[in-house]
């Protein structure tokens, strides 16, 4: 691949052309791992089709970037590349404003990559397709719940991206456990906050919408109405008590025999 006849001339600059006949020779990207064992990443062709799909808050840009590879990659490109984009899928990024979920149709920019200061490392342009998750407050998503708890509940937008969403204070515990979500159900909830770790993942925090959470209250209020109405059992008692009433003044009295 890349050689070092104008390294020779100039130890600053590493000649990329060689095995990349042009600066615009496409790159293809490898699939990256999973993260953890309930995040799937998905291909770029797949993320492709959730694209228009409602309330998936996805992006397709082109974008140029920078990137530096280890000496190890002079003569491995490819490899190199690919490595430094899959270690920032699922990250935020400030550059995209949002998180990388995939790539595809990188293009080294130029024909040489520059080392810096007698570094080794070997620094490129880029340009590249990216699918970009960029959910904003007031936005909705849509998740697939993975957990439930008595004050909130755990969902997975994408496959990918953990989002908790509180259980609505004016909501029992009671009607959040029988008529509440449940694992494996889809979710559509609203965007109330949005951070990231030190490690760049994303965590979302959400509440339901207020048809949902009207729906709720209407299960919990007929439930709590039913409660009256099904306390008037004792009163059936008291027919009961009547014949018993009524049984003493009935039943005949013993007539007293006559002294002769």
């Amino acid at each position: 691949m890349a050689n070092f006849e104008h390294a020779v001339d100039d130890p600053k600059h590493v000649d990329l052309s060689n095995n990349m006949s042009a600066a615009g020779a496409p790159v293809k990207p490898s699939s990256a791992p999973d993260r953890d064992a309930g995040c799937v990443v998905p291909s770029f062709a797949a993320a492709s089709e959730l694209l228009p799909v409602p309330y998936s808050c996805l992006v397709l840009n082109s974008h140029r970037r920078h990137v530096a590879l280890a000496p190890q990659y002079l003569n491995k490109k490819k490899t190199g590349i690919q490595e430094e984009l899959d270690g920032e899928l699922l990250k935020f990024s400030q550059s995209l404003n949002g998180v990388l979920l995939a790539y595809d149709n990188i293009r080294i920019l130029g024909r040489n990559g520059d080392i810096y200061n007698d570094s080794g490392y070997i620094h490129m342009d880029i340009e590249a397709s990216f699918i970009v998750f960029q959910p904003k407050r007031g936005q909705k998503l849509l998740g697939k719940v993975n957990k439930l708890g008595v004050s909130h509940v755990g969902c997975l937008v994408h496959s990918c991206f953990n989002a908790s969403i509180p259980r609505p204070t004016l909501v029992s515990i009671e009607t959040w456990r029988d008529a509440g979500p449940k694992v494996g159900t889809e979710l559509e909830f609203k965007v109330t906050a949005l951070d990231a770790d030190a490690a760049g993942v994303l965590l979302i925090r959400g509440q339901l919408g207020r048809t949902r959470v009207q729906e709720l209250l209407a299960i919990s209020e007929s439930s709590e109405s039913r409660v009256p109405t099904d306390k008037p059992e004792p009163q059936d008692a008291e027919p009961s008590t009547e014949p018993t009433q009524g049984s003493s003044d009935d039943t005949p009295r013993k007539k007293k025999k006559k002294k002769k």
